[in-house]
């Protein structure tokens, strides 16, 4: 389909015309005052330029609506084309109608959401959230395992130190090494900041399967010499996490027949007072010196008042 490209330029009160297409066009503008339609073929852009020279008024162009004169005439070579051209300004108005429409939607739902934004939030945009404490998480418990000695342990024999629980196995590749020897960092710079505190790191075994007393000893020892290993039975073992709160899963005996199977756990760092109440966990995301701080924050207000707690 052929267009015919109209082109209107104003320059010091004349203006020119050209049709791409040669095809007869009437072109409706007003000047000043005074309605004129113009008739222009290939070689008309004279007698538009003598028309606009006989006003000094300024030229504005009330609508952009161009019909081919011989649209009315079926006979006319340029009659389809015409149609054709009527039909997608018809369809272009359809179009933006709808696309009005759609604006009206779009604006109404962001006009709502910022409402509701603004009865949540308010008008600073802080939420109101209330939080009521339920008070302090139930974990931790009794327990009782076996030291690296083979001497029976429960919960008690530390009561009167800050405590650092780790649940892990020997065979663990990476994180548990990577998890212990951020732990004996925070020990060592807990000590040199506050000597007059005890301190009982703890790791406990997982895998009580493959783990061994002499093997977790000699484990422990590569991080630090103040670590204590523990570990029990299968049964003491799953009671101490399950009061702990701790997901480890182990492979069944049938499962477990090589010795290279791995073991899926809770990765933490569990902190408790010297009552032995729960004051805080610290996961991979926290480095040592992130924990030390919060450490020594939870010393300093146990100092001041015993009765501190975290909850």
């Amino acid at each position: 389909m052929r267009r015919c490209l109209l082109r209107c330029a104003v320059r010091g009160g004349q203006m020119t015309a050209s049709c791409r297409s040669g095809a007869l066009l009437r072109l409706r503008c007003h000047l000043g005052a005074v309605c004129r339609d113009l008739t222009m073929g290939a070689g008309a852009t004279t007698e538009a330029a003598a028309l606009v020279s006989t006003t000094t008024a300024p030229l504005t162009c009330s609508r952009r609506a161009f019909r081919q004169q011989g649209a009315a005439n079926p006979s006319h070579p340029d009659a389809a084309e015409a149609a054709e051209l009527e039909e997608d300004w018809q369809a272009l108005k359809r179009y933006g109608m709808f696309g009005g429409f759609s604006l009206l939607c779009i604006a109404t739902l962001w006009y709502g959401s910022r409402q509701a934004k603004q009865r949540y939030f308010g008008a600073e945009g802080s939420a109101r959230v209330s939080v009521e404490t339920r008070g302090r998480p139930a974990l931790g418990g009794p327990f009782v395992l076996v030291n690296t000695k083979g001497e029976p342990v429960s919960q008690a024999e530390f009561l009167g130190s800050w405590t650092f629980f780790y649940f892990g196995f020997t065979h663990c590749p990476e994180i548990c090494p990577v998890e212990l020897n951020r732990m004996s960092h925070v020990v060592n710079a807990v000590h040199a900041a506050r000597p007059q505190e005890r301190i009982a790191p703890l790791f406990v075994s997982c895998d009580p399967r493959r783990d061994s007393l002499e093997a977790i000893d000699e484990y422990l020892s590569v991080f630090h010499p103040d670590f204590i290993g523990l570990v029990g039975t299968p049964k003491q073992v799953n009671d101490a996490c399950r009061s702990y709160r701790i997901y480890y899963s182990i492979p069944t005996e049938e499962d477990a027949g090589q010795e290279d199977y791995l073991i899926d756990h809770s990765i933490a760092i569990f902190l408790f007072d010297p009552q032995g109440r729960f004051v805080d966990f610290f996961g991979n995301r926290y480095d040592e010196r992130e924990i030390t701080e919060k450490v020594l924050h939870y010393m300093a207000e146990h100092a001041r008042d015993p009765t501190w707690t975290n909850w």
